[in-house]
């Protein structure tokens, strides 16, 4: 479904959205082909539970760390396709790269306690909260 948009000739760009229209199919193909980790995050009372999609990604290729409540995961990723027919390599595409997803969490993380697992593709990160941590209430004098 195409975009409607009003056009006004007294716009400092009058043909901007024409070239955007242009190259919207690129940017599409760009985006399909980047690798990505989707994430979900959960809090359970005194910890969170970090949760990272890392398909075909070996555990040594993986990287985290910690920085008060900020948690930074990495990882070099291989995307690769084939499409074969009749014996013959038709199409053979390959993407070698690193990956990062950076959350910044509501309290600090206890580092030593922190724990990392990966099973079945999916990082699986349980991140205690640092004692001390806890929202305080403030009285108004």
């Amino acid at each position: 479904m195409s975009r409607l948009t009003q056009y006004s000739p007294f716009t400092s760009e009058p043909l901007s959205d024409v070239f955007q229209a242009f190259l919207r199919p690129i940017r599409q193909n760009l985006d399909e082909q980047t690798p990505r980790m989707d994430i979900d995050v959960t809090e359970a009372g005194d910890k969170y539970v970090l949760k990272a999609e890392v398909p075909g990604i070996d555990k040594k290729d993986i990287s985290v760390e910690i920085d008060g409540n900020t948690v930074m995961i990495s990882a070099n990723k291989e995307k690769s396709s084939e499409t074969k027919g009749a014996g013959n390599v038709i199409r053979q595409e390959r993407f070698w790269g690193q990956i990062q997803r950076s959350v910044s969490l509501a309290s600090p993380i206890d580092q030593a306690a922190a724990k990392a697992v990966c099973e079945n593709g999916v990082l699986i990160l349980t991140l205690p909260k640092a004692a001390g941590s806890r929202n305080k209430t403030l009285q108004i004098e």
